[in-house]
């Protein structure tokens, strides 16, 4: 009986990654009769695996609503003494698109290490490129082009001395757009001619192809041979709209490009075709189709339009701040419905807890994330009367050496470590959040400045007793943070980043002062 029920999942788990490139509404289909079945052979495997692509059907047809309950479901429900590693890179990877989706890049990021991590030790070539190239198009959209590149580049050799070919031409079209982006030309020529020569279709061979060679001549200047890609690119929109994601970006490049060319007409045609295709996009399509169009405004409208412009891009950065307050809210209804549709008997203030934590902190160390510390400083500044506010920012010294020398899972554990530091000795309205990265940011409410000494020298106390080794630091044989702070009595969100500019810089003058130090002062923002 086991072995007909073993049989049978394997039955549709294989039909389901079948068909899951290809034909979304059987995946979808294939998924649901897993479900159910699954349930009632109580068979777990089936159960998870199915939960998980169901998450995978919802992330394709850009629903991260429904994507999230059942990939976050699929997670609790893994079982970590079981040797599931197939569906365990095959989760982690979702996860990592599903935070990517979410604007949670911390999350996003760690997940795809993870992910990458799984792939190696499984020696999964194929689906590590693809997990690659998925980490180097989220650095990609957040212009960190040259840790893109990076990716991108692993990826591609990686597939080339592997033999595999499915992602090859993905690949060079993202390594054509990011080398033109940092404007290494002759390479991004090179990727353009080998993506012609690998891609099989006809259609995307054209249309793709004539993008990067748009965007190829606008780079070097050669504008008449640009134009003409940009009319052929115009008519072919229906074609580039077939995967919206990818679309924005086609359009945000070869934006860029007219307007660098300072062809008005081009660049308006590509903005609105941004515009059509951001409709129900992340947060950061929002954020760059309004930087795109201040930009534009700046270029080819008169001067008495710029202000109206920035108008606009205020109006739409509130609209903007709203929408992730109404994406948390979202997702906290959408967990409690889907305990109710599993019928799961938990206790209502524990899952609130659960939520919680995934919703407002860092998965990694446990401190708050950044979504969290934005929330808080619009809780505090808007419409609020004057009040005391301080920031702390603290950066771990040498950690790029820590991570190249003891490696990555060390580095986590350090960073777990420097994180409990910081909530140890975090009292009543001082908010210990992770960053970004090895940068930690604490935000302290109605603090003298002698508390807020008294908590860094704390947690560079509690630090030092842990005495975690690290050779390759330029300062000391262990593991130390530089701080900076500022405090200052603020109104408004303006005054707030102000005052986060001014501990960061204190922070930079810790680090010149030869690290493992602080520094800071009481200013008079106002």
């Amino acid at each position: 009986m086991a072995e007909n029920r073993k049989r049978f999942t394997e039955d549709f788990t294989s039909r389901i990654l079948e068909v899951r490139y290809t034909d979304l509404e059987k995946e979808k289909r294939l998924c649901l009769e897993l479900l159910v079945l699954a349930k009632e052979e109580c068979d777990l495997y089936g159960e998870v695996f199915a939960l998980a692509y169901m998450g995978d059907y919802y992330i394709a047809v850009s629903d991260m609503d429904r994507a999230g309950k059942y990939l976050l479901k699929a997670q609790r429900m893994f079982p970590e003494d079981q040797d599931w590693e197939e569906l365990r890179l095959g989760l982690t990877s979702l996860l990592g698109i599903y935070y990517d989706m979410r604007g949670d890049e911390q999350n996003a990021i760690d997940y795809y290490l993870k992910a990458v991590t799984i792939a190696e030790e499984l020696g999964d070539a194929d689906r590590e490129c693809v997990v690659l190239n998925n980490l180097a198009f989220a650095f990609q959209r957040h212009r960190c082009y040259e840790v893109a590149l990076e990716f991108y580049q692993k990826a591609y050799w990686l597939q080339k001395n592997a033999g595999i070919n499915p992602v090859r031409s993905i690949l060079l079209e993202n390594l054509a757009e990011v080398s033109l982006f940092l404007r290494q030309y002759e390479e991004a020529k090179e990727y353009i001619l080998e993506f012609e020569e690998n891609e099989k279709d006809p259609l995307q061979r054209v249309v793709m192809g004539d993008k990067n060679w748009c965007c190829y001549y606008g780079a070097v200047g050669e504008r008449e041979k640009a134009l003409v890609y940009a009319d052929r690119l115009l008519r072919n929109q229906d074609v580039i709209n077939e995967n919206k994601m990818t679309a924005f970006e086609s359009y945000h490049m070869l934006c860029r490009s007219m307007m660098e060319l300072r062809e008005a007409d081009y660049a308006g045609r590509f903005l609105e075709a941004m515009e059509e295709v951001s409709v129900g996009g992340g947060l950061d399509q929002v954020q760059t189709l309004e930087e795109m169009r201040i930009q534009y405004s700046l270029l080819f409208e008169p001067p008495e339009k710029h202000s109206e412009a920035y108008c606009v891009f205020y109006k739409k950065n509130q609209q903007f701040r709203a929408k992730i307050d109404e994406t948390i809210a979202a997702a906290m209804k959408t967990r409690i419905q889907l305990e109710q549709l599993m019928q799961q008997v938990e206790d209502m203030q524990s899952e609130q807890e659960i939520l919680e934590r995934e919703v407002n902190r860092d998965e990694l160390t446990g401190a708050y994330n950044r979504r969290f510390l934005e929330t808080l400083i619009r809780e505090h500044t808007d419409g609020a009367a004057e009040e005391s506010f301080a920031f702390i920012v603290m950066d771990v010294d040498c950690f790029k050496e820590y991570n190249d020398f003891y490696g990555h899972l060390k580095g986590d554990e350090a960073l777990r470590e420097i994180a409990a530091c910081m909530m140890e000795g975090a009292r009543e309205r001082i908010y210990a959040s992770r960053y970004g990265g090895d940068e930690f940011v604490c935000v302290c409410i109605g603090l003298t400045e002698k508390e807020i000494r008294t908590y860094i020298e704390g947690v560079r106390a509690r630090l030092h007793a842990r005495a975690i080794p690290h050779e390759k630091s330029l300062c000391s044989g262990e593991v130390t943070l530089s701080a900076g702070y500022a405090a200052g009595i603020v109104k408004t969100q303006i005054e707030v980043r102000q005052l986060l500019q001014l501990a960061d810089h204190e922070l930079y003058k810790s680090k010149n002062s030869g690290r493992n130090t602080f520094t800071g002062k009481r200013v008079d923002i106002l």
